[in-house]
């Protein structure tokens, strides 16, 4: 099996690899522009630049595809902090979390386009029995949170403040489709097209049903980010949902394939990007000084 994994790999198109590469980084410019115009309408008295946006987001993604538990988070706040004077890390998160509610969105719906296709087979009435036994932990978690909030009143207030003013782009909606939404929609149709790119090289079926359902898996084996990137759970779960469409080697070589592939190309990009920042030749200075702003 590793033999023909091996030969699978080596006999990819080298043409769908460059397409995929571009739609990468088309990925990349598009969901910074669009994380970019949403701290602007935050911080609308301050100068925003792009290429600050995209180093912190490229510094970011790169740490998340390189160590567990989503440190490249941390690292994108930090750099983004450190790039606009008076900015605050609450609401910094709070202008990620405003691209979290589109990509919820999306995600929902890929999730419902692969089920409706038969790709992956939902039960709505296990989902809903399973919500059922979860109620009594939810009311409990409500009830200890609300006694919370009301001891600590005074400093959500402001907190809260600062959330608003994460979100502030929300207040204008034709802005917001215009600024991050339509951004963020090419951002998607970037991302679909690399797995579908990569499915051909592969051989398997370039289909958008098919894309979704492995956006879905991989997206699913970094909930629990036990290992970077969801590395080893990815390929097993992938395995599983596509056994009806190609052989385990198919599948595995495919998978293996994308993720080094977006790792390698996510480092690298990370890496010239924390150099640029912190103005220096040396990579090992410009990660030690990402992970110390992340860590400021």
């Amino acid at each position: 099996m590793l033999d023909e994994i091996a030969d699978r790999i080596a006999g990819i198109d080298p043409r769908l690899g460059a397409a995929a590469l571009v739609l990468h980084l088309g990925n990349h410019l598009l969901r910074s522009a669009a994380w970019r115009n949403v701290i602007a309408a935050a911080y609308p008295e301050r100068r925003v630049p792009y290429t600050r946006v995209l180093a912190g987001y490229a510094s970011g993604v790169a740490v998340n595809a390189l160590a567990p538990a989503r440190g490249g988070d941390a690292v994108k706040l930090g750099l983004i902090r450190a790039a606009i004077p008076g900015s605050t890390i609450t609401t910094l998160a709070a202008t990620m979390s405003v691209l979290v509610v589109l990509d919820l969105l999306i995600g929902t719906a890929l999730v419902l386009t692969v089920g409706i296709t038969g790709a992956v087979p939902l039960d709505p009435g296990a989902g809903l029995s399973r919500v059922g036994g979860v109620l009594p932990v939810l009311a409990a978690a409500a009830a200890i949170a609300a006694a919370a909030g009301w001891m600590l009143r005074r400093r959500i207030v402001g907190l809260g403040r600062r959330l608003r003013q994460g979100g502030a782009i929300l207040r204008t909606p034709g802005r917001y489709l215009r600024a991050v939404a339509a951004p963020q929609l090419g951002a998607w149709a970037c991302r679909v097209g690399v797995v579908l790119c990569l499915l051909a090289a592969f051989g398997l079926p370039a289909t958008v049903p098919l894309a979704g359902l492995v956006m879905v898996v991989s997206g699913a084996s970094t909930i629990v980010p036990l290992t970077p990137g969801g590395a080893g759970t990815q390929q097993v779960a992938l395995a599983v949902a596509l056994s009806q469409t190609a052989s385990a080697a198919a599948v595995v070589s495919f998978s293996l394939a994308m993720q080094a592939s977006v790792t390698a190309v996510n480092a690298l990009l990370g890496l010239v990007a924390a150099m640029a920042v912190f103005r220096t030749a040396r990579p090992l200075n410009a990660l030690r000084a990402a992970l110390a702003g992340a860590r400021a």
